[in-house]
């Protein structure tokens, strides 16, 4: 009883969340695992695991019994509920290069473009772009 590798689906917050248990011990590796190759899902099904952990606990320790297996399954879920660390992965679109970003880049491709000419309007590029960049670097 409980010695046994048992694989488990709960359905929460209207998603599958697999999970494997043996001797009572939730194997924190094995949650979400069908998801571990696509982050933004993973990190969903692991967020929503943690919620369903500490939601279980907190339901079978507000009606607690005496039986042994329910007693177990309390402390694995309340163990779960704390030892358990989801995946947290906020993704989004990158953000746009600043003002500040841009006149670097520039200065910087200028003075590699200036490196080993003796071209004046190179040269002379390279001097405007690089102080653009000053100037927008000692903005307040």
């Amino acid at each position: 009883m409980g010695t046994q590798l048992k694989a488990v689906v709960v359905e929460y917050e209207g998603s599958k969340i697999p999970f494997q248990h043996q001797l009572w011990q939730i194997r924190s590796s094995s949650v979400c695992a069908n998801t571990s190759q696509n982050i933004a899902q993973h990190s969903e099904c692991t967020m929503k695991a943690g919620r369903m952990f500490n939601e279980i606990c907190q339901n079978l320790s507000a009606n607690p019994s005496k039986d042994f297996r329910y007693i177990k399954s309390r402390n694995m879920y309340c163990n779960a509920a704390v030892t358990f660390k989801p995946v947290v992965a906020k993704l989004g679109a990158s953000k746009e290069k600043s003002d500040l970003s841009l006149a670097k880049s520039a200065c910087n491709a200028a003075t590699i473009e200036a490196m080993g000419s003796h071209d004046p309007r190179v040269i002379n590029q390279r001097d405007k772009a690089c102080e653009t960049y000053k100037q927008l670097k000692s903005r307040p």
